[in-house]
């Protein structure tokens, strides 16, 4: 019933919004006019059917607008009529590769500067999303992030798309080449944030970080160089929109939540700033089709200034701060939680550059979290239970970066130090009575407290150096080392040598191989003390091997195929609920269980095909193969989120002031346990007998996702309308299962199934006013 009344609800606001936008736009307006579009923007349309231009934001800035209609078709042509207003024209500076440059006297742009060794891409497995252009330095602007459909507008959801991926279409966070979530880092301007997901106790769904501050992505889903640490995987190198120097404003709002931008320049535009914020509403979402379901709420807020001291010398403050409130029962009102989490992150960077070849940069940084945790269960007859759960953790950060060199040699130095201390007070009880949850089952209490408080510091030094051989061979090669001493122990010294190779017979196909030793340590905010552990374990490791070969071909086809191997050893145990993972307070379930795997593996091979044609078409294409197992006692269990098989597709229409992409994906369905019912005398109830771990697997996940958004040009302003469908056709795709044991009459028993699912339809749709 309440997901019935969800759809018609969703649905009028859809109507509604479809119907108030064709009632604003005049005739003209919906016309294809090229005249108020912002120029950078047009640019970009063009990239995206085949042209290669090369501009700057300083140049090209994005309040720069269409002043007249043009009156050529398109092509360069057209582009060449827009410039000129604005005193630009573009340069030929290569085949098919044109440069946006300044015709006014005094003005002449320098050419551009060719892709020199900082700028090669030589680590395999690095993606550009949507642009994959593989090779150079490039930097996926904010457009391309909008364009994709995603659940909630989250900008990081986006790495979902690519090949390895392994999502249940809620958690924003995605299982990158069968690795756990957390061993996933993210950075953003230069921090590791520590906790960057709003709602975490309902699977993460939405990310600290507001789409319209995500400026460029960055995503290495392997191989990934020595400067980054920490962690098993993967790194997603987020950077924030640079405010031009004319500025910029923005209000915007969704079903998901409401938030406002505005940033600028100061001081000749020697310094820019920025400010957003963000709040939810989908407490009011609720309250709207009047469900008892609770109150989701967060909020949160990005500020930054930076400053141009000279020429050389450039430095910038960041603060961003989440927060978020959680009521929220289960559908059968047996259980309630309530969440309260507080994130400040505050941070300085800073960049000098001594000559041509010796830059420095340096970061100070400070993390404070705090999360408090309150649940119960009263289920009579059943099982009854209450967790508190208070933990906090501060972080004081400092990071020292030195890169020295030129076109053919290249050397990277780099220092970090942190001090952090954490405190926890947790309590727990579950009392499950005899029956629960089969008719076997005895009676249990499990009672848990602990209040710990501890404190240490971390060390981390890096270095590497990148030489191009020759023309075709660059190679790099580069040692980190890492240290923790958490409550005073020490962690001990972990040592990750990575080596990475890249070959380009000809000007269409590069050849990369990643080899590389990658740790990650248990975190001073990670202890497991809700499953009974009060004690750290030393860092995890994984090796990679990973080999990519990339070619471009005709009709601006490019196809990649890339195999990798993932060595996992020391591995400490987690803990996961077998059958039911959709739930509110995990170590209140009697599904819970311990996976006490030391090692593991995962293989794949994957293959990715994408045009980005000359025409308002593109698409991408993309199949995994891959198996991720954990070692257990000397026996390989796949692990929970194992897809033997996985397809994504995605198909992008761009034409005018539209931009429609449908996106879909497929793969094997996660394994998961088998139970069955045993042999007894008759009359009595037979037991339920627990298969081996993950031996089965349900159905294959299916999701097809349409995003379709229309910009209005307003006097001075644009108006971005969109709507957008996560599980468009409403898929049931299997995520949970829960059994019971029925008497049918005559001493004749049965074992009854029931499964639920993940998300089954989503509807989102917003507006945001550029001004």
């Amino acid at each position: 019933m309440l997901r019935h009344r969800l759809r018609i609800v969703f649905a009028l606001l859809v109507a509604t919004c479809l119907g108030l936008a064709s009632l604003l736009v005049s005739p003209a307006q919906a016309a294809d006019s090229q005249v108020g579009r912002s120029v950078s923007e047009v640019l970009r349309e063009w990239q995206a059917r085949g042209l290669t231009l090369i501009y700057n934001d300083q140049l090209v800035s994005p309040a720069l607008r269409v002043q007249q209609e043009p009156l050529a078709a398109g092509g360069i042509a057209l582009l060449s009529e827009i410039l000129a207003p604005h005193g630009l024209k573009l340069q030929s500076v290569g085949p098919d590769v044109w440069s946006v440059v300044a015709i006014r006297p005094g003005k002449a742009a320098r050419p551009p500067r060719p892709a020199g060794l900082d700028t090669v891409v030589v680590t395999a497995s690095r993606y550009v999303l949507a642009s994959e252009e593989i090779g150079v330095s490039t930097v996926l602007v904010q457009d391309e992030l909008r364009a994709l459909p995603k659940l909630a507008d989250e900008s990081l959801r986006a790495v979902h798309r690519l090949p390895g991926a392994a999502s249940n279409g809620i958690s924003g966070l995605a299982h990158i080449r069968g690795g756990e979530q957390n061993e996933t880092g993210i950075v953003f301007d230069g921090l590791t944030l520590s906790e960057p997901f709003h709602l975490k106790n309902l699977f993460s769904p939405v990310s600290v970080l507001d789409a319209e501050i995500v400026g460029a992505m960055d995503v290495y889903a392997g191989g990934f160089p020595v400067n980054y640490g920490d962690r098993m995987s993967a790194m997603i190198d987020v950077r924030s929109v640079v405010p031009p120097v004319e500025g910029m404003r923005a209000i915007g709002a969704s079903l998901y939540h409401t938030n406002g931008l505005a940033g600028g320049s100061f001081d000749d535009a020697r310094g820019r700033w920025l400010l957003s914020g963000r709040r939810s509403n989908l407490a009011d979402a609720i309250r709207l089709v009047d469900s008892n379901l609770g109150e989701p709420k967060y909020l949160d807020s990005f500020s930054k200034v930076e400053y141009d001291f000279s020429e050389a010398t450039s430095g910038a403050l960041h603060l961003l701060v989440a927060n978020d409130h959680l009521r929220v029962n289960n559908s059968q009102e047996t259980e309630s939680s309530k969440v309260s989490d507080n994130t400040a992150y505050i941070w300085a960077t800073g960049e000098h550059r001594w000559s041509e070849q010796l830059l420095g940069r340096a970061l100070l940084a400070y993390t404070n979290v705090d999360n408090d945790r309150d649940g119960t269960v009263e289920d009579p007859g059943r099982r009854s239970g209450f967790v508190r759960d208070h933990r906090s953790f501060n972080a004081s950060n400092l990071k020292l970066e030195l890169q020295q060199g030129n076109d053919g040699l290249l050397f990277q130095y780099g220092l970090e130090l942190g001090l952090l201390s954490a405190h926890y007070s947790y309590a727990s009880s579950l009392d499950v009575a005899a029956g629960e949850p089969f008719p076997d089952s005895p009676p249990s209490l499990t009672v848990r407290e602990a209040t710990l408080q501890p404190d240490g510091s971390q060390q981390a030094a890096f270095v590497s150096g990148r030489w191009r051989m020759t023309d075709r061979l660059t190679t790099e090669l580069g040692m980190r080392w890492d240290n923790q001493t958490w409550d005073r122990v020490d962690g001990g010294t972990q040592l990750s040598p990575r080596l990475n190779l890249r070959y380009d017979p000809d000007a269409r196909t590069q050849l990369r191989a990643s080899w590389g030793r990658f740790y990650q340590a248990q975190g001073i905010n990670e202890l497991q003390l809700e499953d009974g552990i009060q004690t750290f374990f030393p860092a995890q490791r994984a090796d990679h091997l990973i080999l990519s070969a990339e070619h471009a071909l005709v009709n601006h086809i490019r196809v990649r195929l890339e195999a990798y191997y993932k060595d996992y050893e020391e591995l400490r145990p987690r803990f996961e609920n077998q059958f039911d993972p959709l739930v509110l307070i995990p170590e209140l379930q009697t599904d819970r269980i311990e996976v006490p795997a030391t090692a593991g593996s995962v293989r794949g091979v994957e293959l990715l095909l994408n045009r980005r044609g000359v025409g308002p078409w593109g698409w991408w294409l993309s199949y995994t193969w891959s198996q991720a197992d954990d070692d257990i006692d000397g026996d390989e269990v796949r692990r929970s989120w194992d897809q033997t098989h996985s397809f994504n597709a995605g198909l992008n229409w761009i034409s005018g002031r539209w931009d429609v992409t449908l996106a879909g994906t497929w793969h094997t369905g996660w394994p998961t346990t088998p139970v069955t019912l045993g042999t007894a005398p008759p009359g009595e109830v037979p037991p339920v007998v627990v298969g081996q771990r993950n031996a089965t697997r349900y159905d294959a996940f299916k999701s097809v996702d349409l995003r379709a958004a229309y910009t209005f040009a307003l006097e001075n302003s644009e108006l971005l309308t969109f709507v957008e469908f996560t599980n468009l056709l409403a898929q049931k795709n299997a995520c949970c299962s829960e059994y019971a044991v029925r008497d049918t009459g005559g001493g004749v028993y049965t074992l009854e199934r029931d499964v639920d699912h993940w998300i089954r339809f989503a509807p989102n749709l917003g507006v945001l006013w550029r001004f």
